[in-house]
């Protein structure tokens, strides 16, 4: 026995000759192989023992075959097992599959054909014990940010990585659902195989079958030949996203739930059966299960997916990774504009600070490229004043700083102005006195800007230059 085996695959068969041919298919190429010729004997060795994968003959006397594997995933739902079946039982190896099996491979075989099933469904189960949580922890918080709902997210992740469960993502617009789903993916057993994301909101309603499972040359108008669905670019050990399932159809969602319940497909105008051995995550801005939404998300969909729910904190629930994702997106911005490095004035993050960010870290990365396009050396108050005016910025900055203390609610609306009043008249400065120029510079209409150039002139400043 080799002393570091590829894994350890339990063979259960009545037939000693195909077990010493399994054996030694296996044995030969590094596995370590244990042995049962009934199904009551199996159960208890798999109950003994870890195993990485059962090869389990499908007809046997005393217990069935169909029973040993609901057993077998009664003991350990992640088990990989590979069905062994004769011509005569095809159909039963493919009920196997809707059960849970994981392939199934039909007498007499080729023994490459062995290995590569074999190979296949153990590899996820032999990386597990050897993940690197620290890396997880590091991908996460080296993009995200450090602060303790950061944390607590990586717990989250940390607890469900190295599984196989479904994993439905929560989270509002821009706070990072996607960082999360990629990080699952490119940290988790399944890493060396395909990522296939897809957009729920922009599939069509009468390609879904086509885009999901595929299709073959003629099978309907327009279909030009053979086309691989998603499904199937990620069948053989990779991971589907589904970016907003909540967009999902009632059609769509009743395809996607009856791949997930067989995990066997067929594409568009073909027979043949297609088992799949892949990951689902999906992500979400709304409460699924829900019944006021317009359309309802179905029930049993929604715990197939839900095996597992990750929660992404808002930024405005984690202000403490405000500064470290400005820096980040501020150095982003300038290098790829060619620029030596920027500072931050403490003013300037203070504003950061107090504004609500209802796009979440999108929207903060948004304004801090167009800060770094009309910054040279120090990002001021102004300078963020001015690129949030686009995005009700006065309101959810007063809001937030008048829930903090409402004596200051005067105060605060002086402060206000006052920002966005440099804002208007720097701009104006550094576009010449062109008014649509210094409005391009501030990401607002030019209507807006004159707008606010009235507002100042109307007051008793002794700007003589502010004029509308």
């Amino acid at each position: 026995m080799p002393a570091d085996p590829q894994g350890t695959v339990l063979v259960i068969d009545d037939d000693q000759d195909m077990r010493w041919a399994m054996r030694n298919v296996l044995a030969e190429t590094g596995f370590e192989v244990m042995e049962a010729d009934a199904g009551a004997k199996g159960l208890e060795i798999a109950n003994d023992h870890r195993l990485d994968a059962v090869l389990l003959d499908y007809r046997m006397p005393g217990i069935s075959g169909d029973e040993v594997l609901r057993r077998l995933k009664d003991l350990d739902k992640d088990l990989p097992v590979i069905v062994v079946t004769a011509h005569g039982t095809i159909p039963g190896a493919i009920d196997a599959i809707r059960t849970g099996a994981f392939e199934y491979i039909i007498k007499p075989f080729r023994n490459d054909w062995l290995l590569d099933v074999v190979r296949r469904a153990v590899s996820p189960r032999r990386r597990i014990a050897s993940l690197p949580t620290t890396a997880v922890r590091t991908a996460i918080t080296s993009v995200m940010g450090h602060s303790a709902e950061i944390q607590s997210l990586v717990d989250q992740i940390e607890a469900v990585i190295a599984t196989d469960y479904s994993v439905l993502i929560r989270g509002e617009t821009g706070a990072g659902k996607e960082v999360v789903a990629r990080c699952l993916h490119r940290k988790g057993p399944r890493a060396a195989n395909p990522l296939v994301v897809v957009d729920c909101g922009s599939i069509v309603e009468t390609l879904i079958d086509s885009d999901f499972f595929g299709h073959e040359k003629g099978a309907f108008t327009g279909a030009g030949g053979r086309r691989r669905g998603w499904f199937e670019a990620a069948a053989n050990g990779g991971t589907l996203f589904l970016d907003e399932v909540g967009n999902l159809s009632s059609g769509g969602q009743k395809a996607l739930l009856r791949a997930l319940e067989d995990r066997v497909i067929h594409r568009v105008g073909s027979t043949t059966p297609i088992s799949v051995d892949l990951r689902i995550i999906a992500a979400t801005n709304e409460a699924l299960e829900d019944p006021a939404k317009s359309v309802r998300f179905r029930e049993d969909l929604f715990f197939r997916l839900a095996e597992y729910v990750i929660t992404v904190p808002p930024l405005r629930a984690r202000r403490e990774d405000i500064e470290f994702l400005a820096g980040r997106f501020l150095d982003q911005a300038r290098i790829s504009l060619g620029r030596p490095p920027l500072r931050m004035a403490a003013a300037a993050l203070n504003l950061l600070w107090d504004y609500d960010w209802p796009g979440n870290v999108r929207e903060l990365r948004s304004v801090l490229r167009r800060v770094a396009l009309v910054t040279t050396e120090v990002v001021t108050a102004a300078h963020i004043a001015g690129c949030l005016t686009g995005h009700n910025f006065q309101a959810s900055t007063l809001a937030h700083r008048e829930l903090r203390n409402p004596l200051l609610r005067g105060r605060v609306q002086d402060t206000v102005r006052e920002v966005e009043r440099e804002a208007v008249i720097e701009a104006l400065e550094r576009a010449g006195g062109n008014k649509a120029e210094a409005a391009r510079s501030l990401g607002i209409g030019y209507k807006t800007y004159r707008e606010k150039l009235k507002t100042l002139a109307g007051r008793k400043r002794s700007d003589s230059h502010v004029e509308p």
